[in-house]
């Protein structure tokens, strides 16, 4: 018996809190670019970031076999990479010293 196939289940259940955990720091991704590029936060959140876009590597390796939970992954992989594009955007943006999809027009 190889260690794949002896419990089955500890990775299911790490699926779980790791998909709760990806829901949580993304919301928490949105609220801290909010902040930064409204001002009120002098650096964007690069560490939070990074722990999402480990999480979305872990999983991306790993064939997830139910397909709720397969439909819930990519959804919010989906969400992140809309959000990391504008950002992403945003940010080019201001270094050009450009107004971009974040720019405040009165």
């Amino acid at each position: 018996m190889g260690p794949e196939s002896r419990n089955p289940q500890p990775e299911q259940a790490s699926l779980e809190g790791d998909l709760r955990r990806f829901e949580a720091e993304l919301h928490q991704l949105e609220i801290e670019y909010t902040k930064f590029f409204a001002g009120a936060r002098p650096r964007p959140p690069v560490e939070l970031r990074a722990r999402v876009e480990a999480l979305i590597r872990r999983w991306d390796r790993v064939p997830i076999q139910g397909s709720s939970e397969r439909y819930r992954y990519n959804t919010l992989q989906l969400r992140f990479r809309t959000f990391a594009n504008l950002w992403d955007r945003g940010l080019r943006a201001r270094e050009e010293g450009r107004p971009g999809p974040f720019s405040r027009t009165s």
